[in-house]
C-alpha cells in the first residue's frame, strides 16, 4: 500500500496529471456556473411570483373594498326609509297597526339590501329591548332566531345581547360556522355589525351577514399556483377568510397564519403541510378596519415550473463532465509532449525512461542554475571596474577632491566609463533606524539592511536618464542623476516622495529623509549639488511631517535661528507648573514663544520647542504622581508625531492647552473622591438618568479624574459598568417576573425600547423576548 501511495503522489505531481486536473476543474467550474445560473433564475421566478401576488392581493383588496363600500352605502339606503329609522331607533308609535306597518316595511327594505350583492347572505335588525329580530326573511324572537334559524357556533344569543360596538360605525367580526334551518346548515358567515343608520345611533344592532363562500371563491380565483394559500386576517391575527374552504375549523391553518403575522419581515419562508412556503403580505383596510392580505406559495410549485430546465441542467452537466474527461486526456497529451521532450533533452541519454517528479520544478531549477552560472561569469568579468568607478565618484563627492575636467576625463577614458550628459543632480537618502528596529531584528538582518535598501532604491529608479546609486556612509545613499540641460527636476522629487511613502507605515522602526540639490553643470556643479542636498537634509526637522526637502536658490546663505529654550526657562516653567501658578505660567510661555518667533524661528523648530514643553509637563506629572486622561494624552502625542504641518498659531494654541491640562490635573487632590461610595451610589440609582458630568459635580471632582479612578478600581469605564448593571437587573426582571418589556426598560433606566433591545442583544446575543422565552422553558 505504501508503494502504491508513493507512486500516486509522484504521478500527481507530474504536469500531465495536473493538465488533466486543470481541464476537469474547468468542467466543474462550468457546472458551478450552471448551478448558480439556475438558482438565480429560480430566485427571479420567485420574485416575479411575489410581484404578481402583490398585484393579485391588491385586486382582491379592491374587490372586497367595493363589497364593503356597497354594504356601507346600504346604510344610507335604509336611512331613506322612515319605517326603518323608527324601528332601529325605537322611536314613534310602538302600538297598533302603525307598529306592524313599520316592521313590514323594514323587512322589505332589508330584503332589498340582501339583493345588493350575492355575497350578502342576510341582513337583520336586533331590537334588544324587545328581544326581537327583524330580518330580510321576516321577524323572529331573538332566542328562536339564534337557536333555530341562525345559530352561530362562535356567537351565542348572549353574545349579541351584550355586544357593544363602542360607537364604532363599522365592525367586522371573525367568521363562524352556522346551523339551524336547512338553508343555513354548514355555511360560514362573516358578520358585519353597525350601531348607526345615517345619523341615528341606537342600542339596537344592524347586522349584515356575508357568506364566506363567495369570498373564498374570489381568493381561489386569484391563486397563481395550485398549492398556494391566500388569507385575509384582522389586526388581532384572526382569519377572516381564506382560499381553503375549511379555514374556520382548520387549526393547522390558524397556527400557520399566526406564525406569519408574528414575523416582522413581510416576505419570509414558512412551513405549511410540510411544505416550505414563500410568503407575500399586503396591509390594507376595509372602511377603517385594518386587515392583512397574505399569500403563501409552496416552493415546490415554483420549482415544478422549472422542471424541464432542471432536467436539461442535469443532462447538460453529465454530458459536459464526460466530454471534459475525454478532451482533458487528449489535450493533456498534446500539451505535455513538448515539455516531456525538453525534460528528456536536459536529463541526457543516461536518464532516458526516468520521469521527473514535477517537470516545471525541474525546468525552473535547471534554468535557474544556468542563469546563475551566466550571472556569476559576468560578475567575475566586470567586478573590478564598477567598484573602482563607484569609489572614484564617492571620493569626488564625499572628500571634496578637486579634480579638474582633464583629470576626470582621463580617468573615464582609462576605465572605459563616461557620462552621457553634462549636467548633474544629487539626491541624498538618510535612513534613521530607531530603537524598536534593533529590538525586533537580529544582528544578521541589521547588518544586511544596507544591501536590501540599496537593492530597493535601484529597483525603483526612474529610467529617463542615467542614474547611479552610491553608498556614501552607513545608511546614507546618494542618487547621482546624469541629466541634460533643462531636465525636469520634479521627476526625481516624485521618486524621493515614493521612497519615503514606502516607509510611512513603518516609522516606528525606520524614518527616511531625502534632500535634493539643484541641477548643476559639470563636475564642479556635481559637487555643488551634493552640498545643496546635504543642506536640504539639515533643513528637515525631526518633529515635522515633511520628509523630502528640495534645495532652492533662496536657501543660499540662510541662517536658521535655534534659540528654542534655555535651562533657566525650563526650571522656571517646571516650578510654576508644580505650584499651579497659571497666570505667571502663561506670561512666561508667551515670552518664550514670542522671543523664538521674533528671532525668525520656523514652524518645524517651533514644534521641536513644543516637544521640549511636552517633556517638562511629563516631568511635573511624574513628580505629582499624576497622569493625563488617556484620550487627552493621545491627542497631544498624536499632534507631535503627526505628519501634517500645522501653522504657528495652531502649535501655540496647543502648547497653552497642554499646560492648562497639566496644571488642572496637578491641582486635583486624591481625597475628594471615594470610589467605594461612588460605586454604591451607582448601584442604588442605576435606574435614574445619571451621567459622569453630573456625578463629578456631586463629588466635587472632574469627570476625567473620576473616570480614571473608577476604571483603575473596577477594570472598566463608567459607561460600561452602568450598562452591565442595567442589563443584569433587566435579566432578573425578565426571568423572575411577568412584567411587560416596556415596563422593564423604563425600570432599569433606558430611554426607549429600541436602545434597550439593541444594548441587550449586544451584551447577551439575543433579544429580551428570546431571553424570557429561554428562561421559561
Amino acid at each position: 500500500m505504501g508503494r502504491w501511495g508513493k507512486r500516486w503522489r509522484v504521478s500527481f505531481r507530474s504536469i500531465f496529471f495536473r493538465f488533466i486536473i486543470l481541464f476537469v476543474s474547468i468542467s466543474v467550474l462550468i457546472q458551478i456556473i450552471n448551478f448558480v445560473t439556475y438558482n438565480v433564475y429560480l430566485q427571479y421566478v420567485q420574485n416575479r411570483i411575489e410581484r404578481n401576488y402583490d398585484s393579485s392581493l391588491a385586486n382582491v383588496a379592491s374587490s372586497l373594498n367595493h363589497l364593503f363600500e356597497g354594504i356601507y352605502q346600504s346604510n344610507f339606503l335604509l336611512s331613506l326609509d322612515p319605517s326603518v329609522l323608527s324601528v332601529f331607533s325605537g322611536e314613534g308609535d310602538n302600538k297598533g297597526t302603525s307598529k306592524y306597518a313599520d316592521i313590514s316595511q323594514t323587512v322589505r327594505s332589508l330584503a332589498r339590501i340582501q339583493y345588493i350583492d350575492s355575497s350578502i347572505d342576510s341582513a337583520y335588525i336586533y331590537k334588544r329591548k324587545d328581544d326581537l329580530i327583524i330580518s330580510n326573511e321576516g321577524t323572529y324572537s331573538a332566542s328562536y332566531f339564534y337557536d333555530k334559524v341562525y345559530r352561530f357556533e362562535e356567537y351565542p344569543a348572549d353574545f349579541w345581547k351584550s355586544h357593544s360596538s363602542g360607537y364604532k360605525l363599522f365592525s367586522i367580526l371573525p367568521p363562524s360556522q352556522i346551523s339551524g334551518s336547512e338553508r343555513n346548515e354548514g355555511k360560514v358567515i362573516i358578520p358585519i355589525v353597525q350601531s348607526k343608520i345615517a345619523e341615528y345611533w341606537s342600542n339596537n344592532l344592524y347586522v349584515i351577514n356575508l357568506n364566506a363562500k363567495n369570498i373564498v371563491r374570489l381568493l381561489q380565483d386569484y391563486k397563481l399556483t395550485p398549492g398556494s394559500v391566500l388569507f385575509i386576517a384582522d389586526k388581532n391575527g384572526t382569519v377572516l377568510a381564506s382560499s381553503e374552504p375549511d379555514f374556520v375549523s382548520n387549526p393547522e391553518l390558524q397556527t400557520f397564519m399566526g406564525g406569519i403575522l408574528e414575523q416582522s419581515a413581510g416576505k419570509s419562508p414558512a412551513v405549511y403541510k410540510k411544505q416550505k412556503m414563500r410568503v407575500v403580505t399586503l396591509n390594507t383596510n376595509f372602511f377603517y378596519n385594518d386587515v392583512v392580505m397574505i399569500a403563501a406559495v409552496p416552493e415546490n410549485d415554483i420549482r415544478s415550473s422549472l422542471s424541464n430546465m432542471e432536467k436539461l441542467r442535469w443532462v447538460s452537466a453529465i454530458f459536459t463532465l464526460l466530454l471534459s474527461l475525454i478532451l482533458s486526456v487528449a489535450f493533456s497529451k498534446n500539451l505535455y509532449a513538448p515539455i516531456k521532450s525538453l525534460v528528456d533533452r536536459l536529463n541526457g541519454p543516461q536518464a532516458k525512461g526516468k520521469r521527473a517528479m514535477n517537470e516545471f520544478e525541474y525546468l525552473n531549477d535547471e534554468i535557474g542554475r544556468i542563469m546563475t552560472n551566466v550571472q556569476s561569469l559576468n560578475q567575475q568579468l566586470s567586478y573590478a571596474l564598477p567598484l573602482a568607478n563607484e569609489q572614484f565618484l564617492v571620493k569626488m563627492l564625499k572628500y571634496n577632491y578637486l579634480y579638474d575636467d582633464v583629470s576626470v576625463e582621463a580617468y573615464q577614458k582609462n576605465s572605459s566609463f563616461s557620462f552621457e550628459n553634462d549636467h548633474f543632480m544629487i539626491a541624498l537618502f538618510q535612513f534613521n533606524f530607531r530603537k524598536p528596529f534593533y529590538d525586533s531584528f537580529n544582528e544578521s538582518f541589521q547588518n544586511d539592511s544596507s544591501r536590501m535598501l540599496m537593492k530597493l532604491l535601484k529597483s525603483l529608479l526612474p529610467l529617463d536618464y542615467p542614474c547611479y546609486l552610491l553608498e556614501m556612509d552607513s545608511h546614507l545613499f546618494c542618487l547621482l542623476a546624469n541629466v541634460p540641460e533643462g531636465a525636469d527636476q520634479a521627476l526625481y522629487e516624485r521618486y524621493c516622495e515614493d521612497i519615503v511613502e514606502l516607509f510611512r507605515k513603518d516609522e516606528d522602526f525606520l524614518r527616511v529623509h531625502a534632500g535634493i540639490g539643484c541641477v548643476r553643470k559639470g563636475y564642479k556643479g556635481m559637487r555643488q549639488s551634493y552640498i545643496e542636498a546635504m543642506k536640504a537634509l539639515w533643513r528637515i526637522s525631526p518633529f515635522d511631517g515633511k520628509r523630502v526637502y528640495t534645495f532652492t536658490e533662496a536657501d543660499h546663505d540662510q541662517d536658521v535661528t535655534r534659540y528654542l529654550l534655555s535651562k533657566e526657562d525650563e526650571n522656571r516653567l517646571f516650578n510654576l507648573l508644580l505650584s499651579g501658578k497659571k497666570e505667571e505660567l502663561h506670561i512666561l510661555l508667551k515670552q518664550i514663544i514670542d522671543h523664538n518667533l521674533s528671532a525668525g524661528m520656523t514652524a518645524p523648530l517651533l514644534r521641536e520647542l513644543y516637544m521640549r514643553f511636552y517633556m517638562i509637563g511629563l516631568q511635573v506629572l511624574k513628580q505629582r504622581d499624576k497622569e493625563l486622561d488617556e484620550e487627552v494624552g493621545k491627542s497631544y502625542t498624536g499632534f507631535i508625531l503627526s505628519n501634517d504641518s500645522p501653522s504657528v498659531d495652531e502649535i501655540t494654541e496647543s502648547i497653552f492647552s497642554y499646560f492648562e491640562n497639566v496644571a488642572n490635573v496637578c491641582g486635583e487632590t486624591n481625597d475628594k473622591f471615594d470610589v467605594g461610595s461612588f460605586k454604591a451610589y451607582i448601584d442604588q440609582h442605576f435606574h435614574e438618568d445619571i451621567h459622569l458630568e453630573l456625578l463629578a459635580q456631586k463629588y466635587n471632582t472632574s469627570s476625567q479624574y473620576m473616570s480614571r479612578l473608577l476604571k483603575r478600581e473596577l477594570g472598566i469605564g463608567f459607561q460600561e459598568y452602568l450598562l452591565d448593571l442595567r442589563i443584569r437587573k433587566a435579566k432578573e426582571l425578565l426571568a423572575q417576573s411577568d412584567r411587560k418589556i416596556g415596563d422593564i426598560w423604563e425600570a432599569v433606566g433606558f430611554n426607549n425600547r429600541n436602545t434597550f433591545i439593541r444594548a441587550f442583544k449586544g451584551k447577551e446575543g439575543i433579544t429580551p423576548s428570546e431571553y424570557r422565552s429561554n428562561m421559561s422553558k
